[in-house]
């Protein structure tokens, strides 16, 4: 098993507060954010972390931290940026939207 899926923040998803936050933002945001960024209106799936707790508290419990996603945007466009630590979304004019992206450094 990875320590990642044994480390003790994984219990706080199980807790009451985690369930109103989830609740909270589904109800304010029932579609998923970066979907509905393109005219998309997909149902949210999951309540996400906007900046990756990894395991600080009170990332993890603040509730302007968290966003809808429906799992495909979770899956893969997310998990991509905290892989790479950049996005790779594109523009409307064809550039890289991330000021983390390797193209926005120079």
């Amino acid at each position: 098993m990875s320590q990642e899926r044994r480390a003790p923040w994984r219990a706080w998803y199980q807790t009451p507060a985690w369930a109103a936050i989830r609740a909270r933002r589904k109800a304010k945001e029932p579609y998923c954010r970066k979907c509905a960024a393109v005219g998309l209106k997909t149902p949210v799936d999951i309540v996400d972390h906007i900046e990756p707790h990894r395991g600080r508290r009170d990332l993890f419990f603040r509730f302007e931290n968290t966003q809808s996603l429906c799992k495909r945007c979770h899956d893969s466009t997310k998990q991509q940026a905290e892989t790479l630590g950049y996005s790779t979304e594109i523009g409307a004019d064809g550039l890289p939207i991330d000021p983390r992206h390797p193209f926005n450094r120079f």
